[in-house]
Protein backbone atom coordinates (compact mmCIF):
# COMPACT_ATOMS: atom_id res chain seq x y z
CA UNK A 1 0.00 0.00 0.00
CA UNK A 2 1.47 3.24 -1.11
CA UNK A 3 0.96 6.13 1.56
CA UNK A 4 0.23 9.95 0.75
CA UNK A 5 2.75 12.12 1.61
CA UNK A 6 0.91 13.90 4.10
CA UNK A 7 0.06 12.17 7.47
CA UNK A 8 -1.83 12.84 10.63
CA UNK A 9 -1.55 12.70 13.95
CA UNK A 10 -4.49 10.30 16.00
CA UNK A 11 -7.65 11.66 16.94
CA UNK A 12 -6.86 15.20 15.57
CA UNK A 13 -9.34 17.39 14.07
CA UNK A 14 -8.59 19.78 11.48
CA UNK A 15 -9.70 22.42 10.14
CA UNK A 16 -9.71 22.24 6.17
CA UNK A 17 -9.12 25.63 3.79
CA UNK A 18 -10.22 25.50 0.00
CA UNK A 19 -8.61 27.73 -2.06
CA UNK A 20 -12.00 28.12 -4.35
CA UNK A 21 -13.40 29.87 -7.32
CA UNK A 22 -11.66 27.83 -10.07
CA UNK A 23 -15.15 27.90 -10.68
CA UNK A 24 -17.28 28.36 -8.16
CA UNK A 25 -19.08 25.43 -9.48
CA UNK A 26 -16.15 22.82 -8.99
CA UNK A 27 -15.72 24.87 -5.53
CA UNK A 28 -19.48 23.68 -4.35
CA UNK A 29 -18.79 20.09 -5.84
CA UNK A 30 -16.06 19.55 -4.03
CA UNK A 31 -17.87 20.97 -0.19
CA UNK A 32 -20.48 18.69 -1.19
CA UNK A 33 -18.69 15.52 -1.84
CA UNK A 34 -16.51 16.20 1.31
CA UNK A 35 -20.30 17.14 3.36
CA UNK A 36 -21.87 13.86 1.72
CA UNK A 37 -18.73 11.43 2.60
CA UNK A 38 -17.95 12.64 5.73
CA UNK A 39 -19.42 10.06 8.74
CA UNK A 40 -21.38 12.30 11.15
CA UNK A 41 -24.76 12.04 13.10
CA UNK A 42 -24.97 15.99 13.91
CA UNK A 43 -23.68 19.38 12.26
CA UNK A 44 -21.08 19.35 15.20
CA UNK A 45 -19.66 16.39 13.82
CA UNK A 46 -18.81 17.60 9.96
CA UNK A 47 -15.12 19.30 9.45
CA UNK A 48 -14.78 22.99 9.59
CA UNK A 49 -14.12 24.24 6.70
CA UNK A 50 -12.98 27.46 5.02
CA UNK A 51 -13.28 28.24 1.76
CA UNK A 52 -12.38 31.29 -0.30
CA UNK A 53 -14.37 31.65 -3.60
CA UNK A 54 -11.23 33.68 -5.12
CA UNK A 55 -13.08 34.20 -8.76
CA UNK A 56 -10.09 37.13 -9.22
CA UNK A 57 -7.91 34.45 -9.99
CA UNK A 58 -6.88 34.83 -13.63
CA UNK A 59 -7.79 31.57 -15.52
CA UNK A 60 -5.32 29.16 -15.43
CA UNK A 61 -5.25 27.37 -18.75
CA UNK A 62 -5.04 30.89 -20.54
CA UNK A 63 -2.04 32.13 -18.20
CA UNK A 64 0.04 28.93 -18.89
CA UNK A 65 -0.54 29.23 -22.76
CA UNK A 66 0.47 33.04 -22.74
CA UNK A 67 3.84 31.74 -20.33
CA UNK A 68 2.37 33.67 -17.42
CA UNK A 69 2.24 33.17 -13.72
CA UNK A 70 -0.26 35.72 -12.65
CA UNK A 71 -2.57 33.06 -11.45
CA UNK A 72 -0.26 32.54 -8.49
CA UNK A 73 -0.03 35.59 -6.83
CA UNK A 74 -3.93 35.28 -6.61
CA UNK A 75 -3.51 31.37 -5.49
CA UNK A 76 -0.71 32.86 -2.78
CA UNK A 77 -3.08 35.93 -1.43
CA UNK A 78 -5.97 32.89 -0.89
CA UNK A 79 -3.35 30.68 0.70
CA UNK A 80 -2.48 33.40 3.22
CA UNK A 81 -5.57 34.63 4.06
CA UNK A 82 -6.92 30.91 4.79
CA UNK A 83 -3.49 30.28 6.85
CA UNK A 84 -4.26 33.27 8.65
CA UNK A 85 -7.63 32.84 9.52
CA UNK A 86 -7.34 29.65 10.89
CA UNK A 87 -6.87 26.88 8.08
CA UNK A 88 -4.63 23.92 9.30
CA UNK A 89 -4.22 22.56 5.80
CA UNK A 90 -5.11 23.66 1.85
CA UNK A 91 -6.93 21.94 -1.00
CA UNK A 92 -7.06 23.14 -4.45
CA UNK A 93 -10.12 22.36 -6.57
CA UNK A 94 -8.53 23.22 -9.37
CA UNK A 95 -6.20 20.32 -11.77
CA UNK A 96 -4.70 22.91 -13.89
CA UNK A 97 -4.23 25.42 -10.57
CA UNK A 98 -1.45 22.37 -10.17
CA UNK A 99 1.16 23.62 -12.57
CA UNK A 100 1.72 26.43 -9.32
CA UNK A 101 1.76 23.69 -6.95
CA UNK A 102 5.67 23.57 -5.87
CA UNK A 103 5.51 27.52 -5.88
CA UNK A 104 2.89 27.86 -3.63
CA UNK A 105 3.56 25.80 -1.04
CA UNK A 106 6.65 27.61 -0.26
CA UNK A 107 4.29 30.72 0.34
CA UNK A 108 2.58 29.61 3.19
CA UNK A 109 3.74 27.16 6.57
CA UNK A 110 0.71 24.88 6.05
CA UNK A 111 0.99 21.50 3.74
CA UNK A 112 -1.10 21.91 0.62
CA UNK A 113 -2.70 18.49 -0.70
CA UNK A 114 -1.70 17.51 -4.29
CA UNK A 115 -5.01 16.42 -6.17
CA UNK A 116 -2.94 14.94 -8.92
CA UNK A 117 -0.81 12.56 -6.38
CA UNK A 118 -3.55 11.83 -4.11
CA UNK A 119 -5.22 10.66 -7.97
CA UNK A 120 -2.20 8.67 -8.69
CA UNK A 121 -2.06 6.69 -5.41
CA UNK A 122 -5.19 5.85 -5.78
CA UNK A 123 -4.91 4.72 -8.95
CA UNK A 124 -1.93 3.14 -8.05
CA UNK A 125 -3.91 1.37 -5.19
CA UNK A 126 -6.43 -0.33 -7.99
CA UNK A 127 -3.84 -1.67 -9.77
CA UNK A 128 -4.97 0.66 -13.11
CA UNK A 129 -1.75 1.69 -14.84
CA UNK A 130 -3.19 2.98 -18.23
CA UNK A 131 -5.39 6.20 -18.27
CA UNK A 132 -7.52 8.59 -20.06
CA UNK A 133 -7.24 11.68 -19.22
CA UNK A 134 -9.63 14.44 -20.05
CA UNK A 135 -8.46 17.95 -18.96
CA UNK A 136 -8.16 21.79 -19.86
CA UNK A 137 -5.20 22.03 -22.73
CA UNK A 138 -3.06 23.51 -19.82
CA UNK A 139 -3.07 20.58 -18.01
CA UNK A 140 -2.07 18.83 -21.02
CA UNK A 141 0.53 20.90 -22.98
CA UNK A 142 2.38 21.12 -19.37
CA UNK A 143 2.44 17.03 -18.24
CA UNK A 144 0.78 18.27 -14.74
CA UNK A 145 -0.34 14.89 -14.43
CA UNK A 146 2.49 12.97 -16.22
CA UNK A 147 5.35 14.50 -14.28
CA UNK A 148 4.03 12.90 -11.19
CA UNK A 149 2.05 9.56 -12.79
CA UNK A 150 5.60 9.12 -13.70
CA UNK A 151 6.83 8.28 -10.49
CA UNK A 152 4.26 5.63 -10.16
CA UNK A 153 4.65 4.45 -13.81
CA UNK A 154 0.88 4.74 -14.75
CA UNK A 155 0.71 5.74 -18.39
CA UNK A 156 -1.30 8.67 -19.57
CA UNK A 157 -3.32 8.58 -22.81
CA UNK A 158 -4.52 11.65 -24.02
CA UNK A 159 -7.25 13.24 -26.57
CA UNK A 160 -6.32 13.96 -30.48
CA UNK A 161 -6.76 17.74 -31.42
CA UNK A 162 -10.49 17.24 -32.41
CA UNK A 163 -11.33 15.30 -28.64
CA UNK A 164 -9.24 18.17 -26.66
CA UNK A 165 -11.01 20.98 -28.49
CA UNK A 166 -14.42 19.27 -27.92
CA UNK A 167 -13.67 18.72 -24.34
CA UNK A 168 -12.50 22.31 -23.90
CA UNK A 169 -15.96 23.60 -25.58
CA UNK A 170 -17.56 21.71 -23.18
CA UNK A 171 -15.58 23.45 -20.38
CA UNK A 172 -15.59 26.45 -20.99
CA UNK A 173 -18.54 27.17 -23.25
CA UNK A 174 -21.04 25.11 -21.34
CA UNK A 175 -19.85 23.98 -17.45
CA UNK A 176 -18.65 27.68 -16.53
CA UNK A 177 -21.50 29.59 -18.00
CA UNK A 178 -24.30 27.35 -16.44
CA UNK A 179 -25.67 26.35 -20.24
CA UNK A 180 -26.71 22.44 -20.54
CA UNK A 181 -24.35 20.73 -22.85
CA UNK A 182 -25.18 20.14 -26.21
CA UNK A 183 -23.17 18.26 -27.87
CA UNK A 184 -23.27 15.27 -25.80
CA UNK A 185 -23.44 12.76 -28.88
CA UNK A 186 -20.32 13.99 -30.23
CA UNK A 187 -18.38 13.96 -27.27
CA UNK A 188 -19.50 10.04 -26.99
CA UNK A 189 -18.37 9.19 -30.13
CA UNK A 190 -15.07 10.61 -29.37
CA UNK A 191 -15.11 9.30 -26.32
CA UNK A 192 -15.78 5.76 -27.98
CA UNK A 193 -13.07 5.63 -30.42
CA UNK A 194 -10.34 6.00 -28.21
CA UNK A 195 -11.28 3.86 -25.65
CA UNK A 196 -11.92 1.39 -28.59
CA UNK A 197 -8.19 1.92 -29.89
CA UNK A 198 -6.64 1.93 -26.65
CA UNK A 199 -6.80 -0.54 -23.75
CA UNK A 200 -7.89 2.14 -21.12
CA UNK A 201 -8.23 0.80 -17.29
CA UNK A 202 -9.75 4.18 -16.11
CA UNK A 203 -10.77 7.62 -17.80
CA UNK A 204 -9.47 10.86 -15.30
CA UNK A 205 -11.86 13.32 -14.91
CA UNK A 206 -8.64 15.70 -14.75
CA UNK A 207 -10.64 18.79 -14.86
CA UNK A 208 -13.14 20.05 -11.79
CA UNK A 209 -15.47 21.19 -14.38
CA UNK A 210 -15.55 17.58 -16.08
CA UNK A 211 -17.39 15.37 -12.91
CA UNK A 212 -20.31 18.15 -13.27
CA UNK A 213 -20.38 17.38 -17.11
CA UNK A 214 -20.43 14.06 -16.46
CA UNK A 215 -22.97 13.55 -14.07
CA UNK A 216 -25.18 16.34 -15.48
CA UNK A 217 -25.53 15.07 -18.72
CA UNK A 218 -25.53 10.65 -17.10
CA UNK A 219 -22.12 9.78 -19.27
CA UNK A 220 -21.85 6.26 -17.30
CA UNK A 221 -18.38 5.38 -18.06
CA UNK A 222 -15.67 4.07 -16.09
CA UNK A 223 -13.79 7.08 -14.05
CA UNK A 224 -11.73 8.86 -11.72
CA UNK A 225 -13.10 11.71 -10.35
CA UNK A 226 -9.95 13.80 -8.54
CA UNK A 227 -12.58 16.43 -7.10
CA UNK A 228 -14.04 12.56 -4.77
CA UNK A 229 -10.51 11.53 -4.24
CA UNK A 230 -9.68 15.02 -3.00
CA UNK A 231 -12.79 15.25 -0.55
CA UNK A 232 -12.04 11.95 0.71
CA UNK A 233 -8.34 13.43 1.60
CA UNK A 234 -9.42 16.18 3.13
CA UNK A 235 -11.47 13.99 5.48
CA UNK A 236 -9.19 11.70 6.72
CA UNK A 237 -6.39 14.45 6.76
CA UNK A 238 -9.33 16.77 9.30
CA UNK A 239 -9.25 13.32 11.32
CA UNK A 240 -12.77 12.81 10.41
CA UNK A 241 -14.13 8.95 9.04
CA UNK A 242 -15.05 8.65 5.34
CA UNK A 243 -18.62 6.92 4.69
CA UNK A 244 -18.59 3.47 2.99
CA UNK A 245 -20.34 3.41 0.50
Amino acid sequence: MIHSPIEKGENMKKTAGIIGGMGPQATIDLFQKIVSNTVSNSDNEHIHILIDNNTDIPDRTKSILENSDLPLKYLSESAKRLELIGADFLAMPCNTAHFFYDNLKKEVNIPIINMIEETAITLKNNNETTLLLLATSGTIKTNIYQKIFDKYDLKIITPNIEFQNEIMSAIYDFVKKGIPYSKVNTFKEYLNTILIENKIDNIILGCTELPILFEDNKLEYKVIDPTLVLAKKIISEAGYKIKSL
